[in-house]
């Protein structure tokens, strides 16, 4: 069963239960003030009945009447005044009576100028019953009235009727306003259930609209920023699902050559006969393969293992610079350039291995880019450090790849070099394994400016 359709229902048994209590209410109220309007006439009636009963019999010749003329002249009385439904008792015998029942049943009368009252119910009528003891001639009256209240019910079932009718027709609109409004209020909840679907079925995109600031509201914007970040989550997963294929496509390009350069070497070697000389250089050939691949290898395993395997401290600035200056002393004398390094901050929360590899592989790119009497710079700062150079600079057309991994602007100078466009790839992820980001900024025939921007430090 929809949430709708209970709510409905629930609301449904609430306002008939309101109907029946409001209706059994004005009823008992209408009951109570016809009893106490027809108590109050009643009342009258027998306070005139009493004083007209009093009056004839003093007004009577009654001395010297022996019992049985008293009761005669008691009951002639009596009558000559009495109303439908009253009864005389004297001394307990009942001289004279109106109806069928006997008062004395239900009402235990005391002396007293109020008459007294009871309700009751007999011979299929509910009748009020008054009465009133009284002193006449040093005689014990009792004076009672049965009053027939029927008319009362009679006129409580017609206005049940009427009110049934009357609730019915207020409990019909209340609950149509009632489904209204929990249909209004439940539409976002629909909707929302119908995003979910679209969201389960493959389309991140789709959102609710908000049209409230309730709890439903709320619960709309919650849903949406959650949407959001499944579709962020998801395309984050597509473009890394999607740069991991494209990084085993060119991992296994750049084995592939040198794989079959080596089996045809070696197939060579087990079935051709060669001089010994030719043997030799094939034997070179094939270790210096062999070496590029071994190169190769380690550098995808720092780049895959980099951040398990990262441990941030506070290391020694000038220390760093002095390990990158030794370690690319050979690659700058290779190529005729000059490594100047300047430094303004003495340390730096860093993994001292990984920014000196960073450093290093920055260094050596600078120095395959630029001509021979050439310098680089190299500025190590609190945010971070800045490696410069005055080469030939990387074309606009590259400055978006050249970090993504195998890539190579100029692949026949790359490979000429030595190269596997894994070092900025490198360099980009130990950046981002500090926290910081990789920038570049280039022109062509001027050189090119690296920076690793690191975190600003907490104070």
């Amino acid at each position: 069963m929809k949430l709708k359709t209970k709510l409905t229902a629930l609301c449904a048994v609430l306002l008939l239960g309101v109907a029946v209590s409001l209706t059994a209410a004005m009823l008992w109220q209408v009951r109570e003030q016809s009893y106490s309007t027809l108590l109050q006439n009643s009342q009258e009636t027998m306070e005139d009945l009493v004083s007209s009963f009093s009056r004839n019999i003093y007004s009577s010749p009654s001395e010297n009447l022996d019992t049985l003329s008293q009761k005669a002249l008691f009951t002639y009385c009596f009558r000559s005044c009495g109303v439908p439904g009253s009864v005389l008792v004297v001394n307990g015998e009942h001289l004279t009576a109106s109806t069928q029942i006997d008062p004395e049943d239900y009402l235990d009368l005391h002396y007293g100028d109020i008459p007294q009252s009871t309700r009751a119910f007999a011979n299929g009528k509910h009748l009020l019953i008054l009465g009133r003891a009284t002193e006449i001639l040093g005689t014990e009256c009792k004076v009672y009235l049965v009053v027939d209240a029927s008319g009362i019910y009679s006129q409580l079932l017609q206005l049940s009727g009427r009110f049934a009718l009357l609730a019915l027709s207020i409990g019909l609109m209340g609950l149509a306003a009632v489904h209204w409004l929990i249909s209004r209020t439940l539409r976002p909840l629909s909707e929302l259930s119908e995003a979910a679907d679209c969201i389960a079925a493959g389309n991140y995109s789709q959102r609710v609209p908000v049209v409230s600031q309730d709890e439903v509201g709320v619960l709309a914007k919650n849903f949406n920023r959650m949407a959001l970040a499944v579709e962020t989550h998801v395309d984050t997963l597509r473009e890394q699902n999607q740069r991991q294929k494209l990084f085993i496509g060119a991992v296994t390009h750049e084995l592939k050559t040198p794989l079959t350069s080596l089996l045809l070497n070696v197939n060579t070697l087990q079935s051709v006969y060669l001089p010994e000389e030719k043997q030799a250089a094939l034997l070179e050939s094939m270790d210096t393969q062999l070496h590029w691949l071994e190169t190769m290898v380690k550098k995808l395993l720092t780049l895959l293992s980099m951040k398990k395997n990262a441990k941030l401290s506070t290391a020694s600035v000038p220390e760093l610079l002095d390990q990158v200056q030794t370690l690319t002393k050979g690659i700058c004398e290779k190529y005729g350039v000059s490594l100047n390094v300047s430094y303004s901050i003495d340390t730096l929360s860093m993994d001292n291995d990984l920014m000196c590899s960073a450093l290093v592989n920055l260094v050596e790119n600078s120095a395959k880019a630029s001509k021979p009497g050439g310098s680089i710079e190299v500025l190590a700062v609190e945010t971070g450090f800045t490696v410069s150079d005055h080469g030939r600079g990387i074309p606009e057309k590259d400055l978006q790849r050249v970090t993504d991994p195998f890539y190579m602007g100029d692949p026949s100078r790359s490979k000429a070099n030595g190269g596997f466009g894994l070092g900025l790839a490198l360099v980009r992820e130990i950046a981002s394994v500090h926290g910081g980001t990789l920038e570049l900024d280039s022109t062509v025939g001027e050189g090119t400016t690296v920076r690793i921007v690191l975190p600003e430090p907490q104070r």
